[in-house]
This record gives structure tokens, sequence and C-alpha cells, in this order.
């Protein structure tokens, strides 16, 4: 195999639920995971029917791919279908730009670390190294992931805006500026409960879009994710619930004198002292939130979870 960059470091999975069970002494299902930046539960859909004509076709390929589900993220998304690249998940398609535009004695550019690690992952395995010296490609992550900051969109260009938390905006995004050298990454794991179905979509400039999908699989999503993604746009989700605990699950961590800064995404970011010792406090408690060198970041769930969440805090915290 060719070798990669000696800087190289495969992106690490939190602990599975059994894992953390087994740690905290508790059954899986009574583990509450607040790391993953998804709904507790998945969403009701309107459109169980597209699902089930996809499950009564599973036998066969999908020939012509998804014109329906083109249609729909064009319509949802106010581009073109010529625009759009599909993939299994927003991974999929930050791995498919990486390649197709870095390669080995390459550099790309990734703003405002330390972020979401799989753009440094993909353009590593591209051959390429990370840093900001005449970069062929920008990442940047917008809102941004762990601070839920809705960061400035730098100048450099080709630039790659992973809007994965989009929907939680009210509507900020870089999809004006596609003919301006503008990738633009979704992805239908968060607002629209779909993570398990690893689907997603790019926007590009046609011609971008054109080559990236020349380099994409033939068939990189299945004919079940098209349809989960289907019904999903049909009925779009209504992110208000949730943004309002979020800001519950705020106001709560400041009555805690902490200071979780201002998000533009359904995540809460909590800068904390030994934040390594709160995470693993919290996980022999079979609580599970993201810990980062300097703080944690905490997905809403319900109220009642996050009311757990919030006592579990406070005694780890003797407050």
């Amino acid at each position: 195999m060719r070798a990669l960059s000696e800087r190289f470091r495969p992106y690490e999975w939190a602990l599975s639920t059994a894992e953390i069970a087994r740690l905290a002494g508790i059954a899986p299902e009574q583990v509450l995971r607040f790391d993953g930046n998804t709904p507790p539960h998945p969403r009701p859909t309107s459109n169980v029917a597209a699902v089930e004509r996809a499950l009564a076709r599973v036998n066969t390929y999908a020939h012509g791919g998804f014109p329906e589900l083109l249609e729909a993220i064009a319509d949802y998304a106010g581009v073109g279908t010529e625009n759009i690249v599909l993939g299994a998940g927003a991974d999929d398609l930050i791995m498919l730009v990486a390649r197709s535009f870095a390669g080995p004695g390459d550099v790309v550019s990734v703003r405002d670390e330390p972020t979401y690690p799989v753009y440094r992952v993909s353009s590593w395995i591209a051959g390429a190294e990370v840093g900001d010296d005449d970069p062929v490609l920008t990442f940047v992550c917008r809102p941004h992931n762990p601070t839920g900051a809705l960061v400035p969109l730098p100048d450099a260009r080709p630039l790659a805006v992973d809007e994965a938390y989009f929907e939680y905006t009210g509507g900020k995004t870089a999809a004006g500026l596609l003919d301006d050298g503008v990738i633009v990454i979704r992805t239908f794991s968060k607002a629209f409960g779909l993570a398990g179905a690893r689907i997603g979509y790019a926007l590009a400039a046609v011609d971008t879009a054109a080559e990236l999908n020349e380099r994409q699989a033939p068939a990189p999503i299945s004919s079940i994710s098209a349809a989960l993604a289907l019904a999903g746009l049909a009925d779009p989700p209504d992110v208000s619930e949730t943004l309002e605990e979020r800001d519950r699950l705020a106001a709560g961590l400041r009555g805690l004198d902490l200071e979780p800064a201002s998000s533009w995404a359904n995540f809460v970011y909590v800068p904390v002292a030994e934040a390594g010792a709160l995470t693993d406090a919290l996980l022999r408690k079979g609580l599970a939130v993201r810990g980062s060198a300097e703080g944690i970041r905490i997905t809403p769930r319900e109220a009642a979870d996050d009311d757990v969440l919030l006592r579990r805090v406070a005694e780890a915290l003797g407050r």
C-alpha cells in the first residue's frame, strides 16, 4: 500500500453503548448518549410507503440512479439537479472532495481547529499534508464543530464548507457561492435523524459536480437510504423544539457557573477545566458526552434526560 503521512491518525470512535453499560454497571438501554449530535429518537415520516416500496425492490439495483431524490434535494436546497452529488453521508463526500482536489505533495488547509477530524483524515488518506502553505483545498465547518459558532467563511478557493448543522441556523448557508469555487457538504444524519442510513449530498458548480460524480462510486447510496431521505424531504424537520431544549440546557449549565458557548447547532459546547476527568466521571454514570482537551460537547435529548445530565455534572464538579 502507499505509505500515509507520518502525522496520520485514524478517526477514533467513541465507546459503544455496550461498553459504556459495562463501565457503568447498568443495562445498555439505560445508557444516555449526549455525544452524537443526532436526535434521541427516529423522526416519524409521512412517507412510509416509499420505504416499503424500496424494500420490495431490494433485490435489484437502482438502474438510472435516483432522479426523484435529486429533484427533491434540488427543491429543498434551491439548486439544480446538476449541482448535486450524492454520498454515503457527509464523511463519504468529504473523502471524495479531498481525493479529487488533493494528492501526494499537496497541502490541504483545515480552518478553526480543533474541529471535525475527518477533514485531516481524508486529506492524509489522499496523500496530502495538512497546513496553510499554498493549500489546494480548504475545509471549514460551519456551524463549527465542536463550538457551534457560525465562523466566517474563508476567502480561500476551492473551499469545502461542511454544513452538517445547516438546518439549525435559520438558513445560513454558503450555497449561493457555488459558482465562486465553493462546495457545500450536507448530511441527513442530524436534523433528519438518518445517521444509521448513511446518506448526504454535496452542492457544487455544475462542472465541479460533474467531475465529482465521475470520481464517485457508481452507486454510493442504497435504495433504502434514498427512500428514507426522500421520505424525510417530503416532511422536512421542525427543529424548534430541539433549539428550545438546547437553550434550556445551556441555561442549566450557566446555573452551575459554567459558560457554554453560543451555538448555531444542535449541541452545546462548554469549556471546562479537567474536561477529561468530567467526561470519565459521566461515563461511569452511564452518560456519554463528547470530551476534548478544553471542554465537553453536549447534544440535548429530552428534558428529563437533560436534567439527569445536569445533576450528574453538578455532582462531578461538586456544585
